[in-house]
């Protein structure tokens, strides 16, 4: 990444939202090659994120957002899902590590109509060439005031059209691209 760090950056980062392309693994983009998130059925859609110990999801913290850029007769439109989590995820063994806590979510049930509604406006944006997008929003506390030397961030999905899971980005370290006082900044203390 050749741009200096920015916070906007970081906190996209932490929603795993850094630029895709660079961080996502050429086997998921393959496996995602016959995924549309415009069609694909919402309550199929799976997430599991993965974190270091001393952090966890802040209260609400991790959800789907839809985004569709403004045009000419449109503004642009951002989208939260809430996702709520699953206490019987049955994630598979390959995904965890040990001293890293993983989550599994899925979309909550009073989103589902929400999300359809969403898929519909944005395959109508895409026909008119307005972009739009779908991204995994993952906001963290920490349960300590010492920020560790190794963050290391891992989002997984999954759909009704994939066998299983597959890494969106995995162990992402963040304390590559940030110092501990902006890591700091952008993940609170947890209440």
């Amino acid at each position: 990444m050749t741009p200096p760090l920015t916070k906007a950056l970081l906190a996209l980062f932490l929603a795993g939202g850094l630029a895709a392309c660079e961080v996502t693994p050429v086997r998921t983009m393959w496996a995602l090659r016959n995924v549309d998130p415009m069609t694909t059925a919402p309550e199929g859609i799976r997430v599991a994120v993965r974190i270091p110990q001393g952090f966890r999801p802040s209260p609400d913290g991790i959800a789907l957002i839809g985004k569709l850029k403004a045009s000419d007769s449109e503004p642009a439109e951002t989208v939260r899902f809430n996702i709520e989590r699953q206490e019987n995820s049955d994630l598979p063994s390959w995904m965890r590590r040990a001293g890293a806590p993983l989550y599994g979510y899925k979309i909550a049930d009073e989103d589902l109509d929400r999300f359809r509604t969403y898929q519909r406006k944005a395959a109508l944006a895409k026909a008119s060439k307005r972009g739009g997008s779908i991204s995994v929003g993952t906001e963290v506390c920490r349960l300590a005031e010492e920020i560790p030397s190794e963050v290391l961030v891992s989002v997984f999905i999954k759909t009704l059209e994939l066998d299983e899971y597959v890494p969106f980005f995995e162990d992402q370290n963040i304390t590559e691209h940030a110092t501990p006082q902006e890591i700091a900044e952008l993940t609170a203390l947890c209440p």
